[in-house]
């Protein structure tokens, strides 16, 4: 019987629901549990909740689109800090990150203003070169997200097999 994954999604939010949706739809299709911040019950603080999830899962995704985020306590955005624990925690990882094109396609449909745009951000800039140090798929379309959680995972699989408890 084939394992499944317990697969965390760490992204910026408002921004990203739509993108969110199709990743978790395509980790189910993919036979895998998807976790994430909309699944999270209250506790005792957000940063311990988000610690617990990332622990108990076993590969972690971040999507990266046209914002930084919200900053926590030490000044960096709740993304990173999620990123930065996974890497931490040396749990498999990947990461989907949206092209410039498919950003600018968000702000013509009017789902992102431009004013919202963190891009140009020195954080952001830092944040996504880092990113591009692990396992990347650049989605140019929303299409793209299904293949692109299946070939990571399945990468994930024949690559890190010794790190992947699963159920």
């Amino acid at each position: 019987m084939e394992k499944k994954y317990q697969v965390f999604i760490s992204s910026t939010y408002t921004d990203l629901i739509e993108e969110r949706q199709k990743v978790v739809e395509a980790i189910l299709n993919a036979g895998h549990i998807p976790a994430g911040m909309e699944l999270f019950k209250a506790g005792p603080t957000q940063e311990d909740i988000i610690k617990e999830w990332i622990e108990a899962s076993d590969i972690y995704v971040l999507i990266l689109g046209p914002r930084y985020g919200s900053l926590n306590k030490d000044g960096i955005s709740y993304t990173q800090w999620e990123y930065n624990l996974a890497k931490k925690l040396d749990k498999p990882m990947f990461s989907l990150v949206l092209t410039d094109d498919y950003i600018q396609k968000m702000t013509e449909d009017k789902r992102l203003e431009v004013k919202d745009l963190e891009i140009s951000d020195q954080s952001y800039k830092a944040f996504k070169k880092d990113v591009f140090h692990s396992l990347v798929v650049n989605i140019d379309h929303p299409a793209e997200i299904r293949s692109g959680i299946s070939d990571c995972i399945r990468d994930i699989e024949r690559r890190y097999p010794e790190k992947l408890e699963g159920w």
